[in-house]
């Protein structure tokens, strides 16, 4: 299957046969982007462009939970729930979480929800993405959290005084504290 869209880190839209189909990731969840009536999530842009960059466009096997599992083939919001296996045959699922872009997702049982539980207690004791608390801290501060805007959906970055600076939507806004940093990344900086 290709995937045509990243809504959010844990949900992403695949094209099966001719149909688009929104698929959430079993076992992970990752800090939102967006919810409606839910702000934007320490490290929610961030789980974002991981999933944008590394699935978008590609083709990948979605494997499901067996008939009649506790937690179903599809979510509350008609979801279809899946593992999502890349080309080098990696559990995109497990990667997110042992990178630090989600927690382990364990209200309902799952086929790998021991090697899911132990990647996050890995990405915790080494203080990866959401469980660094260093980067929560600055985050949450404004004043700290850096003044170059990047926008996930372009890799286009904007600094202050810029045209379009303050028009980034906040679920596709990542912060930079510079503009090396955003370059660093792969953002390039917007022409106006």
């Amino acid at each position: 299957m290709l995937v045509t869209d990243v809504v959010d880190g844990d949900t992403i839209k695949v094209l099966r046969g001719r149909r688009q189909e929104t698929v959430r990731l079993i076992g992970v969840d990752t800090p939102e982007t967006g919810r409606p009536g839910t702000p934007v999530q320490f490290y929610g842009p961030e789980a974002s462009l991981f999933t944008r960059r590394a699935l978008i466009e590609k083709r990948v096997l979605l494997k499901f939970e067996p008939p009649g599992s506790a937690g179903g083939s599809r979510d509350k919001y008609q979801r279809t729930l899946a593992y999502v296996f890349t080309d080098d045959g990696s559990n995109f699922n497990l990667t997110l979480i042992e990178q630090g872009f989600g927690r382990a997702y364990t209200r309902y049982p799952f086929q790998y929800e021991q090697a899911f539980r132990k990647a996050e207690q890995a990405a915790r004791a080494a203080r990866r993405g959401i469980w660094n608390e260093a980067k929560r801290n600055e985050w949450s501060d404004p004043a700290r959290r850096g003044k170059v805007i990047g926008n996930i959906r372009t890799n286009i970055y904007h600094v202050p005084g810029q045209r379009y600076y303050d028009a980034i939507g906040e679920k596709n806004r990542i912060y930079f504290p510079s503009e090396a940093a955003a370059r660093e990344v792969g953002f390039r900086r917007a022409r106006n």
